[in-house]
């Protein structure tokens, strides 16, 4: 079984991920699909980070449109990075069961019928106290509130353009899960239930 984590920012995915895979005994993908896809391309890995699963909204625009001013067309090579990532993921499903977060694992391997997609959320003030504790402040939630809106928005920004679906949408999981309520245990917990409730019924079915 493969498992895909999407994530809102600051709501604990990777965290979810790790420790589901480390639940399993499954192998746990994030960063380093970063760095196999910079190997790939032989490219900085920030450049990745940056543009591997995230799109300003004018670069959107501008790729949409198929119009780049000449002055930014040879800044991010999405197709190029959109391209490495898709065959990176491959690669990592065709070895066996583990757990990827992010790099849009959901839609890369929607066809195939061992992968259980899920979504991680939470509320804004969750989130907010959860990058303070992360960062050792207090205060500043107005700055953490904004950043936290502009990469889920440049997020979703990506998926549509790269995926024509709409990134957090439920119909697009098989789980979604609030770690407002619950724990990241719990979440873990619930997500390994979830697998094992689908491999009983598909095991029934091939009865």
């Amino acid at each position: 079984m493969i498992i895909t984590i999407s994530r809102e920012t600051g709501s604990g995915g990777h965290t979810v991920g790790k420790l589901l895979a480390e639940k399993l005994g499954y192998p746990f993908f994030d960063k380093e699909i970063v760095a196999a896809v910079a190997k790939e391309m032989n490219i900085d890995e920030q450049l990745i980070l940056d543009n591997g699963e995230s799109m300003s909204d004018q670069d959107y625009i501008d790729l949409s449109s198929g119009f780049i001013p000449h002055y930014r067309q040879a800044d991010i090579p999405y197709d190029a990075i959109k391209e490495a990532q898709d065959m990176v993921i491959h690669k990592i499903a065709e070895r066996g069961s583990c757990v990827i977060v992010g790099r849009g694992a959901d839609c890369i391997l929607k066809d195939r019928m061992d992968v259980f997609h899920v979504f991680v959320y939470a509320s804004m003030e969750h989130r907010v106290k959860r990058v303070q504790r992360h960062e050792g402040v207090t205060g500043q939630e107005e700055r953490i509130r904004r950043e936290l809106a502009h990469k889920d928005r440049s997020r979703a920004t990506y998926y549509r353009y790269f995926t024509n679906r709409e990134w957090g949408k439920a119909a697009n999981y098989n789980l979604s899960i609030d770690t407002t309520i619950f724990t990241k245990t719990q979440s873990a917990d619930l997500i390994i239930a979830a697998v094992e409730m689908l491999k009983e019924k598909n095991k029934g079915l091939a009865l």
